[in-house]
């Protein structure tokens, strides 16, 4: 950055362009939230840079950012304490984190200093712009800043506002939730395909049947118990099905899934 825009302010810095932090980015300058020329970059990957500064975003170092109104933390949680000293040094302005497993206390802890943080927790789906994202704050954090990280993430889909204390359960509910969905949907194809139907068959009966089931949950606004009670009659195929996924221990399988991916945050909340 050169010594003219040295008292430039941005509206936001993104440090890490990985997955995660380019859908948010690019889905808020679609949205209109963001102007590219207001967003400052910063990621060691040159092409993902040159992909932003191409639609009018400026690259910045790890200090420069500290320049924006707003900070996106989308690194990797182990690359945080690296880079926390700059963030330090120079008084670091509001933090979006997408950082699984470090608090909002952790955070303040590695900066040095009272800064105002918004913990979010994105899906994968965001990269269609369906996500699912939860969000929290310390007391720190004005309304200013919540609204403009609803604001962020509402662009890549739906925004809930949580606890802080519900963010294991929620990484473990709609964090993880995406690799449930996606192992149903490869042992569902699988078993299609072994009583004789192709694979592309398969495949296209089973996502299409996903996709429309979660929009029928959605827009009938009935309960998933009344929905799978009216679709099973008594002695039928689906009422076969699902007596083999009872004996199975279906429902003991997807609470042991929940429950290990929310013990496995509070460990790595705790550096273990």
């Amino acid at each position: 950055m050169s010594d003219a825009e040295s008292t430039y302010r941005a509206q936001l810095a993104v440090v890490g362009l990985g997955n995660m932090g380019s859908a948010v980015l690019e889905g808020a300058i679609d949205a209109g939230v963001l102007d590219p020329g207001d967003v400052l970059v910063c990621d060691q990957n040159q092409d993902r840079l040159d992909y932003f500064m191409n639609m009018g975003c400026k690259e910045a170092t790890i200090e420069e950012t500290v320049r924006a109104r707003a900070l996106l933390l989308a690194v990797k949680p182990q690359i945080f304490p690296d880079i926390a000293p700059a963030l330090r040094a120079h008084h670091a302005p509001t933090i979006i984190t997408l950082m699984a497993g470090i608090s909002t206390t952790r955070i303040q802890e590695l900066i040095g200093h009272e800064v105002r943080v918004v913990r979010t927790m994105p899906n994968t789906p965001a990269l269609v712009g369906s996500g699912a994202t939860a969000i929290c704050c310390n007391a720190a954090a004005t309304a200013s800043d919540l609204e403009f990280a609803f604001r962020l993430f509402e662009s890549v889909g739906t925004v809930i506002e949580v606890e802080e204390t519900s963010m294991h359960a929620v990484t473990a509910t709609s964090g993880s939730g995406p690799a449930w969905v996606f192992r149903l949907a490869e042992a569902w194809i699988a078993a299609a395909e072994t009583v004789g139907l192709p694979r592309v068959t398969a495949e296209r009966l089973v996502l299409d049947t996903l996709i429309g089931s979660a929009n029928l949950i959605k827009e009938s606004g009935r309960d998933v118990a009344d929905l799978r009670g009216s679709v099973t009659s008594k002695g039928g195929t689906t009422a076969a099905g699902l007596d083999a996924l009872d004996r199975a221990g279906f429902d003991d399988a997807v609470g042991d899934a929940i429950s290990a991916a929310t013990q496995r945050g509070r460990e790595l909340e705790r550096g273990v």
